[in-house]
């Protein structure tokens, strides 16, 4: 499930029409969304501890609305949080 949808991601960053299948459901998260919560990984390759698998975490995002929140977890993406 996460492939296809990475996919779709993937292919609406790259597209001309700037990604109108991903604003979309950014729109909708604006809407009916009420606790906004971002899933993170950890970066194993930056850490020389023998481990191979990321730790996953889920980090609600509080304050503002819940357009402000999506905004903000938006500008995050693809970034690295510190």
């Amino acid at each position: 499930a996460f492939t296809k949808y990475q996919k779709r991601w993937a292919d609406a960053s790259k597209a001309s029409d700037g990604g109108a299948p991903m604003a979309a459901e950014i729109e909708r998260a604006k809407k009916y969304c009420q606790v906004v919560r971002a899933i993170c990984h950890t970066q194993v390759s930056k850490v020389k501890i023998g481990q191979k698998k990321a730790h996953i975490k889920e980090i609600q995002i509080n304050g503002g609305t819940t357009a402000a929140k999506v905004d903000f977890v938006t500008g995050l993406f693809e970034q690295e949080v510190k």
